[in-house]
């Protein structure tokens, strides 16, 4: 910029502090910044979460009469699946699941195995837990369960459907009861 005799000394800008024909609209002023594109969201936490708390809120149903594997709660848990008068664990994952997510998985299953197997075929097991998987207990017929908080150790505490006839929060220690854990696609 040449020295104007109009303009005092201090008025001028030092050099290297010109406006970039880049910053401005051609008018003269100032193209606003473009603003920062915000985080994407991690929806995978946040249904994870979502599960968690539905999960929580089914803890205290009960089958009515005990051992029958039925009750009123208990057949509503029953039909995500269809296994009326079954043994009703993977029945409480799964209507957990279309709750949350609108779907159930692996074929509507109430099998422990078909659903851990079904996971495993589609690269969905995982080493360790976050709240909101799923977990597979590899004992007799099977059991499964929603993990719900995971703690320093590795031990969790899991909502467990037909958990001494109703669903409670159970807690593990995977050392000492042999388990896979499963990650939905919708959760990861």
């Amino acid at each position: 910029m040449a020295h104007r005799p109009d303009r005092p000394q201090s008025a001028r800008r030092p050099k290297g502090d010109s406006v970039k024909r880049a910053e401005t609209n051609g008018g003269g002023k100032r193209k606003p910044k473009p603003k920062p594109k915000p985080k994407p969201v991690n929806r995978g936490a946040h249904r994870r979460a979502e599960v968690v708390e539905f999960s929580r809120s089914l803890v205290g149903i009960r089958e009515i009469p005990t051992h029958s594997n039925s009750g009123p709660a208990v057949r509503v848990i029953q039909s995500s699946t269809g296994a009326y008068g079954a043994p009703w664990c993977v029945s409480t994952v799964q209507h957990e699941d279309l709750h949350v997510l609108g779907s159930t998985w692996a074929d509507r299953t109430a099998g422990v195995y078909y659903y851990l197997e079904y996971a495993r075929e589609r690269g969905c097991l995982v080493a360790r837990p976050l709240p909101g998987d799923v977990v597979a207990y590899l004992i007799g017929a099977g059991h499964m369960g929603r993990v719900i908080a995971v703690h320093a150790d590795g031990s969790f505490d899991a909502v467990e459907g037909n958990e001494a006839d109703a669903v409670r929060i159970v807690p593990r220690n995977p050392r000492y009861l042999p388990c896979r854990f499963i990650r939905r696609p919708e959760y990861r």
